[in-house]
């Protein structure tokens, strides 16, 4: 599949900003899991394909999409028992993953329940063990997983570079160990730089750092390991 995908799930969702970031970006593709369907009715967004158990997507809204969808020659969703071993984001995603898109971005994965959140940022290791770039976004933050230079990185060489854009939505830029810990991490164009660090898991040593003045980009690079690097504002 040409093109990246926008996922929409099921989580809350800042209107405005989701309007912005998809008329700015326009993606290729658009998926919703569950009620991520009445999410896309609101923006006016048009759905490519549509995934879940439907237990919580309004009927009215699923109704029409479905009667919609079977005047096409392609399938358009897919439903699953609500007893069933992965949450209806995970399913997607591995849809998307299928897809080989140039890239996936998730809309309505955070606020609400802690448990999905957590589960949602863990599931970027899909996206990421296939080496396609995957972000978790939301009116505050942009999340995305980079693996180290040993690990066959996503990234060339385990860099992995942010643009600091006059259009860029984000001011903070943190990172954080997905595993126990990183090495050879290396930090620059930032205000508090980091050349060839070692850290572990459960430190806060890397939370809360910024563009340095003057930069146009910020450049992150690490041997080994996986690092949550997540850009955000108040």
């Amino acid at each position: 599949m040409a093109g990246d995908i926008l996922i929409i799930g099921g989580g809350m969702v800042d209107y405005g900003f989701a309007k912005e970031y998809i008329t700015h970006h326009k993606p290729g593709c658009v998926a919703c899991a569950d009620s991520g369907l009445d999410t896309a009715k609101k923006l006016g967004v048009s759905v490519d394909f549509l995934l879940g158990d439907f237990d919580s997507v309004q009927k009215e809204t699923l109704g029409s999409f479905i009667e919609e969808s079977y005047k096409g020659d392609s399938k358009k969703f897919e439903e699953y028992p609500p007893e069933k071993d992965y949450t209806d984001m995970h399913l997607v995603l591995e849809w998307a993953v299928s897809k080989n898109p140039s890239g996936i971005v998730i809309l309505g994965a955070t606020g609400g329940r802690l448990d999905h959140l957590v589960a949602n940022i863990n599931m970027l290791m899909l996206p990421l063990q296939n080496n396609i770039p995957a972000y978790i976004i939301d009116q505050n933050n942009k999340l995305c997983l980079v693996n180290g230079r040993n690990n066959n990185s996503i990234s060339a060489n385990g860099i992995f570079t942010i643009e600091n854009r006059q259009d860029n939505f984000w001011k903070y830029i943190s990172v954080y160990p997905l595993t126990e810990e990183v090495t050879g991490l290396s930090l620059s164009g930032v205000k508090y730089p980091l050349n060839g660090a070692t850290v572990k898991k459960g430190t806060s040593r890397t939370i809360s750092n910024e563009f340095a003045e003057d930069a146009s980009e910020a450049i992150i690079s690490l041997d080994k390991g996986i690092l949550m690097v997540i850009q955000s504002r108040d």
